[in-house]
């Protein structure tokens, strides 16, 4: 029957504890700020705290990750959007220009290098945070895509 002092109880049994004085004072007090009935009730609160923290840490971590992984998809598809959408009005506008005279190109590749560099400057001004933002997303997306491209053409 000695042995039955050994083993654990699950069944809401009384459990016997031993606290230093210092612990007991404190506890006392703590019971007395905190406005809790009984050293029963604190002790419970405190081993269902320490148990039970890593659980729901890790789980709100979890869920802020999904979270933060969601938002970065969106983010992502929202970007692929706009290039596409880029990409068809450059199609579009090389599909409905006529051809340029060969006297006049390089007139007009000048004049349009000009009124580009003017695009570019203004879309700065308005990427006032982060100005060198437009040129990593340009660059990211077209290495992205031109790494596509060639596993695309390796597969023909």
């Amino acid at each position: 029957m000695k042995n039955n002092k050994n083993k654990i109880r699950l069944d809401g049994k009384k459990k016997l504890v031993a606290f230093t004085k210092t612990m007991e004072t404190d506890m006392h007090s703590f019971l007395r700020d905190k406005n809790i009935e009984s050293e029963s009730e604190l002790i419970r609160q405190a081993v269902g705290n320490y148990i039970y923290s890593d659980y729901t840490d890790e789980t709100l971590k979890l869920q802020g990750m999904k979270k933060i992984q969601t938002q970065i998809e969106e983010n992502r598809d929202m970007i692929d959007i706009i290039f596409k959408f880029l990409e068809k009005i450059h199609i579009n506008l090389l599909a409905y220009l006529p051809e340029l005279d060969p006297q006049v190109v390089d007139s007009a590749f000048l004049s349009a290098t000009h009124r580009n560099d003017k695009v570019i400057k203004s879309l700065r001004g308005s990427l006032k945070n982060d100005p060198p933002f437009f040129e990593r997303l340009l660059s990211t997306y077209y290495t992205e895509a031109a790494g596509a491209k060639e596993a695309d053409d390796g597969k023909v």
